[in-house]
């Protein structure tokens, strides 16, 4: 009788390494652009409003200490993809679908203090941001928040989490390569989750606090690329977010 053969997965055993790699070669938002961001949303929430779909439900986009770039945005489910679907208005809730190119405007400000383009003519490659992957922290839609629900000590699941889509402190920088770990591995998202309260507190909508026996017991070893900021990263952030109140205005015109 010939006899099956498993192959045996020794991921768990490199988890350690890893993070210490994902550490010191993640860039993550300064603080100073989440707090600025989170300022300029409580001044624009109410034009916000003024604006958007009569059925687009402001709050998952603004909420305490939010630094979502673009509220109204999000990823659609497979069966939303129908027709016409991107960057435009879903009519049964006022959202805007995107696949996954708005939160790029955040670092490409910060970069060359233009707009994301891609492809041969666009401001992408040269900048250099083609080297890296984004990725978010915090999952973006409630069927996302499985290990949320299993380590922090409250996940509201009344209030979807949209606004983390292009919450600016939400999507790191990670070189081409190396993003899938953040996906997949337990105990490198949890150090993710750390180092995010760390860096920005609880600016997570709907989230209550870590249960620190989830942290691994290695995670101070982890040293982590100090977030940087980028020169006149203020006037950047300015035109990111005057190129959104524009943008926006126009789509739900």
């Amino acid at each position: 009788m010939v006899k099956n053969f498993t192959y045996r997965d020794l991921s768990n055993s490199v988890e350690k390494e890893l993070a210490l790699i994902l550490g010191r070669i993640t860039h993550h938002i300064h603080p100073d652009i989440a707090n600025h961001i989170a300022v300029q949303n409580v001044l624009y929430e109410k034009c916000f409003r003024s604006i958007c779909h009569e059925n687009c439900n402001p709050l998952p986009f603004f909420y305490t200490k939010s630094d979502c770039v673009f509220p109204g945005f999000r990823r659609p489910i497979n069966k939303e993809k129908a027709g016409q679907w991107k960057n435009n208005v879903f009519q049964k809730d006022g959202t805007i679908l995107n696949d996954n190119t708005f939160p790029r405007h955040i670092w490409a400000y910060l970069s060359m203090n233009k707009a994301y383009s891609g492809g041969a003519s666009g401001m992408w490659s040269p900048s250099g941001l083609d080297n890296f992957e984004l990725a978010h922290v915090f999952g973006h839609k409630q069927d996302e928040r499985t290990l949320e629900k299993e380590v922090f000590t409250d996940v509201d699941m009344s209030i979807e989490p949209y606004g983390l889509f292009t919450s600016a402190s939400n999507v790191v920088l990670i070189p081409k390569g190396f993003a899938k770990p953040t996906d997949h591995m337990k105990s490198i998202k949890v150090c993710f989750y750390k180092r995010h309260l760390d860096l920005y507190g609880n600016n997570v909508i709907g989230l209550g606090e870590l249960d620190e026996e989830h942290i691994p017991a290695w995670y101070d070893d982890i040293q982590w690329l100090e977030p940087e900021l980028p020169s006149n990263w203020k006037v950047k952030i300015d035109n990111l977010l005057l190129y959104r109140e524009k943008y926006l205005a126009k789509k739900y015109a």
